[in-house]
Order: structure tokens, then C-alpha cells, then sequence
């Protein structure tokens, strides 16, 4: 949904229609973000229907009327329905504890791509940082209730990426390899040099141990 309709009063039979207000970005979003929220929640155990339709979203996702209508829009732009209105593989990702962080953010990589190429690790970024791009991207100002609509369609698909997580996505044999390649010459050129390098590393604040062997196995896979 990358325009609003200004509300207006009713001009009247045979007045012109409101002007609509361009909102740079392409980015989907819903005025109640936090009802797009308990579908997708709900969504998490629901049945998966043949047709992923409004009725369905009233029905099974406890969201309705005016809440409920952006909703299928939506989730065609994260890639969770196709054009057909049928649940796709990633809709069956997010309805799995192991496939929903991958799931949710791939989602958002679509619907805001924007976004992701301000930054590659936007959402890993508070929403003070996230909110700022947005305003960049769309010339609104920080107090525009579309800034906060925007952030809270993305956060709500947000909120289901563990902090830390490390997604797996593009990381094919062939990237593999080229990151290998690369890392192989990096060495030898720093071997040559007769230089030395050391990395840092910040761990988030988490006790959740899957975090931690996520980040040390992409550190294994890409960098030792």
C-alpha cells in the first residue's frame, strides 16, 4: 500500500474525488499493526486454508472488519500467499517453531526492501534507528502516524526473529565457496604483508544457547 487517501469531507455528487498522498518506499502497512500482530499469532496454530481470504482471517485469526481487510495484502508482499490467494511454502515455514524467524524475515526483506538496502541488518535495529530510515525514504516527518503505521506492520513480523538470530538465506554452495575463496586470499595477502588481524566479537545479552551456536556456526562457516 504505498498510497493514502487523505480523509476529507464529502464533497459532494459531481465534486472531484480526494486527492491521494504518494508515499515513497512501496512499503505495506495497516493503520492496527497490533491486530496484525494477534493474526499472525494465531495464524501459528490456525489450519492452514486453501484459500487465505478475509472470511478465513474473521473466522480462525480473530481479527475483523476494517482490521481485517489490509491484512491479505500484506501477506502476499511478505510472500506468505501468492497472487492466488493460496499459502505458500514460507506460510508453512512461520507455522514451525524452527522455520519462523527464517520465515519472518524474509517476509520483511520483501515487503520493505527499502528499508534493507539503508541497511543490511535492519531488523536487528531499535525502532528509533528503523523509524529514522523510514523517514528518510518517505519525506514524512517523525510525528506522521504513517511513520509509526510503517514500523509497526514491519515490527510485528519483526517480533518473531529471535534477538541475534542469524539468518541462513543466501548462503548457497556457490556464495560458499566465494566466500572461502575470498577469506583464502584475504590470508595469504595479510600472511605476505606479514600482518596480523584479530576480530571482536559482541554477544547479545541472551541465555538462549541457540543464539550463541547460530552466531559461532555462521562464524565457522564463513570466517575460520
Amino acid at each position: 500500500m504505498a498510497e493514502e487517501e487523505a480523509a476529507k469531507p464529502d464533497l459532494g455528487k459531481g465534486k472531484s474525488k480526494p486527492k491521494r498522498r504518494t508515499i515513497p518506499g512501496n512499503f505495506t502497512y495497516t493503520t492496527t499493526p497490533g491486530k496484525l500482530k494477534i493474526a499472525l499469532q494465531n495464524l501459528i496454530e490456525a489450519e492452514r486454508p486453501d484459500i487465505f481470504n478475509k472470511a478465513f482471517i474473521e473466522t480462525y485469526l480473530s481479527v475483523s472488519g476494517g482490521s481485517a481487510a489490509p491484512i491479505p495484502n500484506i501477506m502476499k508482499r511478505v510472500e506468505f500467499i501468492g497472487g492466488d490467494g493460496k499459502p505458500t511454502e514460507w506460510y508453512g515455514k512461520f507455522q514451525t517453531e524452527g522455520g519462523r524467524p527464517e520465515a519472518a524475515l524474509h517476509g520483511i526483506k520483501k515487503a520493505f526492501q527499502e528499508i534493507f538496502r539503508k541497511n543490511t541488518f535492519a531488523h536487528s535495529l531499535p525502532e528509533d534507528k528503523i523509524k529514522e530510515i523510514i523517514v528518510e525514504i518517505t519525506g514524512l516527518v517523525k510525528t506522521d502516524s504513517i511513520v509509526s503505521q510503517i514500523y509497526g506492520t514491519f515490527d510485528a513480523f519483526r517480533s518473531f526473529i529471535p534477538t541475534g538470530y542469524v539468518s541462513s538465506d543466501g548462503k548457497g554452495k556457490d556464495n560458499k565457496e566465494e566466500v572461502e575463496e575470498k577469506g583464502d586470499d584475504l590470508e595469504k595477502r595479510t600472511r605476505d604483508l606479514g600482518l596480523s588481524y584479530h576480530i571482536n566479537i559482541v554477544l547479545p545479552e541472551t541465555k538462549d544457547i541457540a543464539v550463541f551456536n547460530a552466531i559461532f556456526q555462521s562464524l565457522k562457516n564463513n570466517l575460520l
